[in-house]
């Protein structure tokens, strides 16, 4: 089970600056952040009937197995660009960067055109802070790895009375 996604609060504004950016300039009903785990990260946009949780939770078993299928027909990395067209609204999910999903919600009289063209922008501008989150991610890991592994030798060692004389050292 993965835990949840906390951005530090400079990079959740910077989020929400570019959603609301590829929000205004493509007319859209909703634009959406998530990341691979399924997670909404944030969002922009109407979404009074929709239940965003559940939709950001497909939206990631979507892309996960679109990157299946990629990996099956030979390509050597995922497919970056997803595109649902329907009667009333399309859904066009972009990869940002290896944590996160950028999703896009508009109805079928905006042009396809102008949608990809900002949200390939946006998703290029959120690579930035998705790559100080995976660099952060990394270095919180090695901590509490690090962290954990002083402790339970630690304990380990009071629990059990061993101490280094024990062992010759």
């Amino acid at each position: 089970m993965t835990a949840g996604v906390v951005l530090p609060t400079q990079q959740l504004d910077e989020v929400e600056q570019h959603l609301s950016y590829l929000y205004d300039k493509t007319g859209a009903t909703c634009v959406l952040l998530i990341d691979i785990s399924g997670q909404l990260i944030s969002y922009k946009g109407s979404a009074e009937s929709v239940d965003l949780a559940s939709l950001a939770a497909l939206v990631a078993g979507d892309m996960a197995a679109v990157t299946e299928i990629a990996r099956l027909v030979g390509e050597r990395d995922q497919f970056k660009l997803l595109f649902h067209e329907g009667e009333k609204h399309n859904v066009l999910v972009s990869t940002v960067g290896g944590s996160f999903l950028l999703a896009v919600i508009f109805k079928t009289s905006v042009r396809i055109g102008l949608v990809r063209l900002f949200t390939r922008e946006t998703a290029t501008r959120l690579l930035a802070v998705a790559e100080r989150f995976e660099a952060s991610r990394g270095l919180v890991a090695q901590v509490v790895d690090a962290d954990f592994t002083t402790s339970l030798a630690g304990e380990l060692e009071r629990a059990f009375g061993l101490r280094d004389e024990a062992w010759g050292a």
